[in-house]
């Protein structure tokens, strides 16, 4: 029994009995849906940040839908929202005809129509998505894509990266990009296909959705601390809501600030993000990143057989040029002596006719004149021929010193290619290439085989 006199089931004959509504669970959520669709219409347009992105095995798709002002709050305001297979595929031919540049996803900003009503089956207030406005979300990436690079270009970081020196042969490459990704294979293939002794060290990133930007900023501190000439940014082509993790302020600054140039491959052809516009090299995709690495290094090798093949063609000359000077020198050597030769031989015999000619009481004398001039003329003709020998063995060691033969002789070897090409360095060959060596007693034929190269959990060898 109650003790209020006016309550229901009072006892006072006097007191009418008032009998209150009762409702049902059903009849009320019918009643609250009706007074929904009296406050807020049909349909109303609500805007906010995805949460919680899923589909379902029947293809409806669930997800929450909060305020992008309320990241850093743990408990943010919340709207279910469902959108009914039917409607998903209104949506997505929607979305297609506008260009394909919308994804829905965790993270993305979307301004979308639908009905508001309870779930009765679990007492919550609802959204049932109809439609979207796909420009509403390119207008919010535009903002902010503008706001960060403004924010950039006050800073100085627009071309602070492409400052950073890089090696002119970049063997050894970070690349950040999702393992198993098209991204990752195209790179992959490509640096394979070059044929070039390029060591990959791979760190798998998230490229897309709420965990990309903290994945990507992991990547880029840990490739600092890698023994590496250069980090590779790629991810293949997508909407362009699937690239919004490279507009975002953390990573364009973490780019721009890194102490190793970043070549960036993302998206397709006509796609441009903040990381492109802060990073030391953009190209248009992952496979065209991969291939100026590989034009970097066949450059600098082309540039280093050039030299090798001017330093041989200087060495072929020079020596032509003392071969040329030593048989020039032993001529002028050989024509030298027999002009003393003949010089002699005329003072002699002029001699000859004096004694000949002379007195007999001078005959004595003569003969001491004789001996006396013919040891003047042994000894300079002796002189002469020495000093032309001593020239000749000069030119002859010079001679020998450039001669490939005597290199040869001295242990020393020439390795080339089948083709004629000089080994100089591993670098110039790739297993199973056949090559040739010249020593001083024979040629040597030998077939390149691979070595077994030390395993990293996170490096690739190609």
């Amino acid at each position: 029994m109650f003790d209020d006199p006016d309550a229901v089931g009072t006892d006072r004959p006097d007191v009418p009995v008032r009998l209150e509504p009762t409702w049902s669970v059903a009849e009320l959520h019918e009643a609250i849906n009706g007074l929904l669709t009296h406050a807020f219409g049909e349909e109303i347009w609500v805007e906010g940040e995805l949460r919680n992105f899923k589909r379902s095995q029947k293809q409806h798709v669930y997800f929450d839908l909060v305020d992008a002002d309320t990241q850093t709050d743990p408990y943010p305001a919340m709207l279910s929202v469902t959108l009914f297979s039917r409607e998903r595929q209104a949506v997505n031919r929607h979305l297609s005809d506008q260009g394909g540049n919308v994804r829905m996803g965790d993270g993305v900003r979307v301004r979308i129509r639908g009905r508001l009503a309870t779930y009765a089956s679990r007492s919550a207030l609802q959204l049932r998505m109809t439609w979207i406005d796909p420009t509403y979300t390119l207008g919010v990436l535009d903002q902010e894509r503008d706001r960060v690079l403004a924010l950039l270009a006050q800073d100085g970081l627009l071309r602070a990266n492409a400052a950073v020196r890089l090696d002119p042969v970049p063997l050894r490459i970070a690349l950040i990009t999702s393992r198993g990704s098209a991204a990752h294979a195209d790179v992959i293939d490509e640096l394979s296909r070059s044929g070039l002794g390029l060591q990959v060290s791979l760190l798998d990133a998230r490229m897309q959705g709420i965990d990309a930007e903290q994945s990507i900023l992991s990547a880029l501190r840990t490739a600092q601390q890698l023994p590496v000439d250069v980090i590779l940014v790629t991810r293949g082509g997508g909407a362009r809501t699937d690239l919004a993790s490279f507009d975002i302020e953390a990573v364009a600054r973490a780019i721009a600030t890194s102490a190793l140039p970043v070549f960036t491959g993302i998206g397709h052809e006509i796609d441009r993000t903040v990381a492109d516009e802060v990073a030391h090299t953009a190209h248009k995709t992952p496979t065209a990143c991969a291939a100026a690495v590989v034009a970097m290094v066949r450059s600098s090798g082309d540039h280093v057989n050039m030299a090798w093949a001017r330093a041989a063609v200087a060495a072929s000359g020079q020596l032509g040029t003392q071969d040329r000077r030593l048989s020039e020198s032993g001529g002028r050597a050989g024509r030298a002596a027999v002009r003393h030769l003949d010089r002699d031989h005329q003072r002699v015999a002029h001699m000859w006719h004096r004694v000949g000619i002379a007195a007999p009481r001078r005959t004595s004398a003569a003969s001491s004149a004789l001996d006396t001039s013919t040891r003047r003329i042994t000894r300079s003709a002796t002189h002469a021929v020495e000093l032309s020998g001593s020239r000749l063995d000069t030119l002859a060691a010079r001679a020998m010193v450039h001669d490939p033969i005597a290199a040869l002789a001295r242990g020393w070897s020439i390795t080339r290619t089948v083709d004629g090409t000089l080994v100089r360095g591993e670098q110039d060959v790739a297993p199973g290439d056949r090559l040739v060596t010249h020593l001083a007693e024979g040629i040597i034929t030998s077939i390149v085989e691979p070595t077994q190269s030390s395993g990293h959990t996170e490096q690739e060898t190609t």
